[in-house]
């Protein structure tokens, strides 16, 4: 399903109702299946991890965008730089310029490459000869105006087919790029508190993870995901999310609401908690974003 600006409401509506669709289908069980940063055997977020993904068997690829202090878009994950890109000293993205970045190198897993991170003007060149591939973008930061996303928006057009979308766990990233695109589809990413070592294992994250609570994703709640940041606008919720939800992907069917599952605890876990949703409400998410492979995830769901 390829995701274009170019339509109306009636064509906007028909696409959702397609990608909340559990029929079975020639890819995955229905399910479109994304990258999560690319292909793995390449430095994730860069370019040839994005290439990789596109010439392969995947509907799309997730990739992290954060903007420089001078103002320039890029694609990377974390807060510091350091475990993938080098820039010498570990520095924040926000540190550095447009310069920095073009002298920084890529890394993988640990071993340094001659590759150079991306801008997403980068990134967009690349897409736009892939019309049948989705780009799926999450913006990382809490951007403090609209004024970023706007020109976020308008470098993302520079893909000409239109079959990129947006996504970010802050509503006001989503609420902006809203402003700057009426009809584009937005997914708001959930974070679980429960996984919170995922993002550094420490005395502060094991205590927020032993100590959290599942988030409640109810048809109230979803309801009001609609009125902050307007249709078309899905979840992006992680496995365990969706076991604590057993009602989400009705819910979401019901309010013609996407929804994308991904597990940092791998993709066995996904295909499992998977299998139980499909067994408890005889459905499907819309999408996946995997790890590995789609072809040995597909297996698993068979």
């Amino acid at each position: 399903m390829v995701i274009t600006r170019k339509r109306n409401k009636a064509a906007a509506l028909a696409l959702l109702l397609c990608m909340a669709s559990t029929a079975v289908q020639a890819d995955c069980l229905g399910m479109k299946v994304h990258a999560h940063r690319g292909a793995g055997n390449a430095p994730e977020n860069s370019l040839s991890a994005l290439r990789n993904t596109y010439f392969g068997t995947w509907d799309g690829v997730e990739t992290d965008l954060q903007l420089l202090g001078d103002g320039n878009w890029v694609v990377h994950h974390d807060l510091l730089t350091g475990r993938v890109v080098d820039t010498g000293a570990p520095r924040t993205v926000k540190q550095l310029t447009a310069d920095d970045w073009r002298a920084a190198s890529m890394k993988n897993r640990g071993v340094l490459t001659p590759e150079t991170p991306p801008f997403v003007t980068d990134v967009a060149d690349l897409a736009t000869a892939f019309p049948a591939k989705t780009l799926n973008a999450e913006i990382k930061d809490v951007v403090p105006s609209c004024a970023p996303i706007a020109t976020l928006v308008t470098q993302l057009r520079g893909i000409k087919h239109g079959n990129w979308f947006l996504t970010s766990g802050v509503p006001n990233n989503l609420a902006c790029a809203r402003r700057a695109d009426p009809q584009g589809y937005l997914g708001l990413l959930v974070f679980d508190a429960r996984n919170a070592q995922a993002a550094g294992a420490n005395r502060v994250s094991r205590y927020i993870a032993k100590n959290a609570r599942p988030p409640k994703l109810d048809k109230p709640w979803l309801q009001r995901v609609q009125q902050q940041i307007g249709m078309p606008v899905g979840v992006h919720v992680d496995a365990r999310s969706l076991d604590a939800n057993p009602r989400l992907l009705d819910d979401a069917a019901g309010l013609n609401m996407p929804v994308f599952v991904y597990a940092v605890d791998g993709d066995s876990a996904l295909a499992a908690s998977l299998l139980r949703a499909q067994q408890r409400s005889h459905r499907l998410p819309s999408g996946v974003i995997l790890d590995g492979n789609p072809e040995t995830f597909c297996a698993m769901m068979k």
